[in-house]
């Protein structure tokens, strides 16, 4: 007859205290405590950027959420500039794409008008008095959203775009 341990336990304490075992136990309290201390200095909250790009006459700045999670507020504004004020109305073209991550909760100004196509949400405003123009969404992330989105805003001369920003929202759980 073959020795046989008396118990299945009797082996127990050699697997546990391995060094394969010891180094699995140190990395996996290392990730732990990188998470925790990556969550207690905000890295894993809202981070906004903003972008600017020029073109047209136009100067356009853009605040969005950069990194964000379901649920949160997050900032998303668009400032419109121009040296000498503007001639007449104003449209944002937005990618409507972006608006999926969305949960709206209001904005301002009201457009005076908004239509859609080619996968572009087009808002017109009234020309507001000097050379700068402001509109905000008071948006926050959809609950239960996972994948991020990729978006754009320009400011429209007549048909074409005077001046684009791409930009690029990830989510985290």
């Amino acid at each position: 007859m073959e020795n046989r341990p008396d118990s299945t336990l009797d082996d127990v304490g050699e697997v546990a205290r391995s060094k394969s075992v010891a180094r699995l136990r140190t990395t996996a309290a290392a990730l732990l405590v990188l998470v925790l201390v990556a969550g207690i200095l905000g890295f894993l909250g809202v981070r906004s950027s903003t972008a600017t790009a020029q073109g047209g006459g136009y100067e356009l700045d853009l605040t969005y959420p950069r990194i964000a999670r379901a649920g949160l507020d997050v900032p998303w504004k668009v400032t419109v500039h121009r040296e000498d004020g503007f001639d007449g109305e104003i449209v944002l073209a937005i990618d409507t794409s972006y608006f999926e991550i969305l949960e709206m909760r209001g904005r301002l100004p009201e457009p005076s008008a908004e239509t859609a196509g080619d996968g572009l949400a087009y808002l017109t405003f009234d020309p507001p008095p000097g050379d700068e123009f402001t509109f905000a969404l008071d948006v926050r992330i959809q609950a239960g959203r996972q994948w991020g989105e990729s978006g754009s805003v320009s400011v429209m001369d007549g048909e074409k775009s005077a001046v684009t920003i791409y930009f690029d929202t990830w989510l985290v759980p």
